[in-house]
């Protein structure tokens, strides 16, 4: 009955992208030699030139569901069958979806991917990616492991929200068990996003942006919400968006909220700070640089 009851706190907290204070512990797997080091760097390489000639096979092919359900740690027993029940029907087929928009994104918004910066651990590595449009860019880092002596991709970083999806994930599990379907939070939760929605359908903008601060407090959690509370503000004014700006900003201190609110207010002291820690952050320098020159948006 608990994993049936799911779902829908599933896609309340996945649009919420919830944020935990977890942090992943030392892993035992074997360590990465010069060999393995110079494979992943090569399989970056060979990653952004498939992305590029919009060629979805390497990315899709390269994907590790094992070693991601591996990431998703410290769960009792009801939640780890929580887990696998929801992994099996939908984060995986999420993941792959998630990962062939990236391909397709790219390419119809002919946008240019570029391999960043890669990081070497013990066990595993970090590749970041840089995607660039006309007039935006964005980034996104995953994780690599060696699984019978090739690269795999197991884990994705946004740099937006801060989070690896695994940690996404076991959010979602712990959120579920502490708020279930018979809690005041959990409906009072579901009925905001659920009347936000409609309204969207009626395309009465304002009132979907309202309900969303029905949600409640123990809802309000990572910066999804805000994220989609400011992008249903731009779509009424202006006056609007910076309102909401200025009141997500006071619960909010992400990087990416910090750079909105910065960036609006024109304040370039902070911004400056901002694009430093994204520079440390990213591995990039003279392609950022060259992006701000440009005013070029972090979307």
């Amino acid at each position: 009955m608990r994993i049936l009851m799911f779902r829908g706190l599933y896609l309340i907290a996945i649009l919420l992208l919830v944020v935990g204070c977890s942090k992943s512990k030392t892993e035992n797997n074997i360590a990465l030699t010069l060999e393995n080091k110079k494979a992943i760097e090569l399989y970056a390489q060979q990653l952004a030139k498939s992305i590029n000639d919009y060629d979805h096979a390497l990315i899709r092919d390269s994907w590790s569901n094992e070693a991601f359900a591996k990431r998703v740690k410290n769960l009792n027993k009801v939640q780890r069958n929580v887990f696998n029940y929801i992994f099996d029907k939908e984060i995986k087929d999420e993941i792959k979806l998630n990962n062939i928009s990236l391909v397709n994104h790219v390419n119809l918004e002919q946008g240019k991917i570029h391999t960043s910066n890669i990081k070497h651990f013990n066990s595993h590595s970090e590749i970041t990616f840089l995607s660039i449009f006309d007039d935006s860019y964005n980034f996104i880092k995953y994780r690599v492991e060696i699984i019978n002596n090739k690269p795999y991709l197991c884990d994705l970083f946004d740099l937006k929200s801060g989070l690896w999806y695994s940690e996404t994930i076991k959010n979602v599990i712990n959120l579920n068990s502490r708020y279930d379907m018979f809690s005041e939070e959990r409906r009072a939760a579901n009925l905001a996003m659920r009347s936000s929605n409609e309204e969207l359908k009626k395309r009465d903008t304002l009132s979907a942006l309202y309900y969303l601060y029905d949600i409640p407090k123990t809802h309000w959690v990572g910066n999804g919400l805000s994220l989609r509370k400011l992008n249903l503000a731009l779509g009424v004014s202006d006056s609007t968006y910076g309102k909401v700006l200025e009141t997500e900003f006071e619960h909010d201190q992400s990087l990416y909220l910090k750079y909105l609110y910065y960036r609006y207010w024109d304040d370039s002291e902070n911004l400056n700070n901002v694009y430093n820690t994204l520079k440390y952050q990213t591995g990039e320098d003279l392609r950022l640089d060259s992006l701000i020159k440009s005013e070029s948006f972090w979307r």
